[in-house]
């Protein structure tokens, strides 16, 4: 064969590849578009058609919305505008379900239990919500609730219903929303405490014929985590699952947390950047396959690389070891055996219903289920001496910091030394930034492994704050009531309980020769002799 031959030969199997791969390829984009397009159901096609970005005379009122939606998995699964924004007809399914009524939320907090009750009238009639409107022919609602997005995913919304996040609004009865509601002033809760914890949304102007409702501004727009809705709920999906693309991915992202659980009283976000497990997600986030369907992306199984936030704390594991596979969950304290928010740390105990249904599991069950999280990277050595760490800085910080300051600070009140209003005294500022800001910060830190925040955000400030601020800010205060030598009796067997002085005190006093020699001794056995 000459050499001529040959290369038409290698000229024609070459075109042929071109055109074959050139085949491929737009066969793959073709089922790819297939795959992404959107079903548009009739009772939602006048919505899309009005609020979209192609229509006949330029882009509709609302088309970034109406974007974001085709391109989500509700879009391609046929889940359109009124499935959201609509509300099931009257006799549509149980009315304590009907997203179109109200209903009363009770948390019984001894119990740690939740329900919802119907609202009806006199009459026993079920309330129709304040906020539900006539629009283009259809009843629909601007606010959607938990309780719409419970209709397809109910086991969700169940654990959601259940956990802490849901029920975030409730801090509105503490110290730290007087302190920016009234402190501070209503422009600062609204702007920013109720954004991340959520507000309780008022309807200011009812509907009138086609009119839309108008929600009061200073409760709307809001996106808060327990957020307080017109329909009596409590929660907002929206604040993690963003409208209108709920996007897998960015709920599982840790700037998506990062919005709340962030800044000087509990810097999650910030600490997880510093530690080990941060440095890990910023190198591997583009190869973990954040975007896969909600059940299939599971730690130990589809990604192992690093974790986010939801990896540890909401997402199912594999099965590894002795260990069954453990399923997602959407109630963010189910594997927390700490809660490091309030003034001295505890351990909630479980949840059990009437019924019999653990609902929250005791801690050590709790932990378990973080452990089996952790086990899938770590090794047993590791993962139990993380945990003698965290307790002891835990304890750490009750014992020598938490319960003596909080001791006093309500001494103090007691006996008239401050007022019973609260945050508009010097030594108010000193004691909550002890527990709420560098307190939380060290036992944060320690959580998640974020030395610095350990250190030199949390028990240094804890240290110098308790000692040159606090107690000295105690003192003058009790002297200036006429109560100095009550208060110093009490400050001063406060910290002597137990064996409190010797562990945690003592050093105020300073060091005798043989204790220094001692010390020294321990740090050149320990580090070796240094010039």
């Amino acid at each position: 064969m000459s050499l001529k031959i040959k290369e038409i030969i290698i000229a024609l199997c070459s075109a042929l590849i071109i055109v074959v791969l050139g085949y491929v390829v737009m066969a793959e984009k073709e089922h790819a578009t297939g795959e992404a397009k959107p079903v548009v159901k009739a009772d939602s096609a006048g919505c899309v058609d009005c609020h979209g970005e192609e229509l006949e005379n330029g882009p509709g009122r609302d088309p970034g919305i109406v974007s974001h939606w085709k391109h989500s998995v509700h879009a391609i699964n046929g889940v359109g505008c009124m499935d959201c924004h609509g509300v099931p007809a009257v006799g549509d399914g149980p009315d304590i379900d009907n997203p179109r009524y109200t209903v009363s939320t009770v948390w019984d907090k001894e119990s740690g239990n939740k329900s919802i009750t119907l609202v009806t009238d006199e009459a026993g009639a079920p309330v129709e919500r304040a906020d539900l409107w006539k629009h283009e022919g259809a009843q629909i609602v601007t606010a959607v609730s938990p309780r719409t997005c419970a209709q397809c995913h109910e086991t969700e919304s169940e654990q959601f219903f259940h956990s802490r996040h849901q029920s975030a609004s409730d801090f509105l009865g503490s110290v730290d929303n007087f302190l920016g509601r009234y402190a501070e002033g209503p422009a600062a809760a609204n702007n920013g405490c109720q954004q991340c914890h959520g507000s309780v949304l008022r309807v200011s102007v009812p509907a009138t014929g086609d009119e839309p409702p108008v929600y009061a501004a200073d409760t709307w727009p809001n996106t808060g985590m327990g957020r307080v809705n017109v329909d009596g709920s409590w929660g907002s999906c929206s604040a993690c699952h963003s409208r209108h693309e709920f996007s897998a991915e960015l709920a599982r992202r840790p700037e998506n947390c990062g919005k709340c659980h962030m800044g000087p009283d509990h810097p999650q976000i910030e600490i997880f950047t510093e530690s080990k497990h941060g440095i890990a997600f910023a190198k591997n986030a583009d190869s973990m396959g954040m975007d896969a369907p909600g059940l299939e992306w599971v730690l130990g199984e589809d990604y192992s690389a690093a974790p986010s936030c939801s990896s540890c704390h909401l997402g199912p594991v594999a099965a590894h070891g002795n260990y069954a596979p453990m399923e997602m969950t959407h109630d963010v304290g189910a594997r927390i055996s700490w809660t490091l928010r309030p003034k001295i740390s505890i351990q909630p105990g479980g949840i059990v219903d009437e019924s019999g249904l653990v609902r929250l599991k005791e801690p050590e069950g709790r932990r378990q289920d973080m452990k089996q999280a952790c086990l899938v990277c770590h090794g047993d050595a590791w993962v139990d001496g993380f945990y003698v760490q965290y307790d002891n800085a835990v304890h750490l910080y009750n014992e020598k910091y938490g319960k003596p300051s909080t001791a006093i600070y309500e001494h103090l009140k007691e006996v008239g030394v401050l007022d019973k209003v609260p945050m508009n005294e010097h030594l108010d500022y000193e004691y909550f930034e002890i527990w709420h800001h560098e307190g939380r910060r060290a036992r944060h830190g320690a959580a998640m492994m974020g030395p610095d925040y350990v250190q030199w955000h949390g028990f240094y400030e804890l240290t110098r704050n308790f000692y040159t601020k606090f107690l000295p800010a105690v003192e003058h205060a009790a002297e200036d009531a006429g109560k100095g030598e009550e208060v110093a009796a009490f400050v001063e067997k406060t910290l002597h309980e137990g064996d409190n002085w010797n562990k945690y005190h003592r050093w105020t006093e300073g060091l005798n020769a043989a204790e220094r020699e001692a010390m020294l001794s321990w740090e050149q056995e320990t580090y070796g002799a240094r010039e």
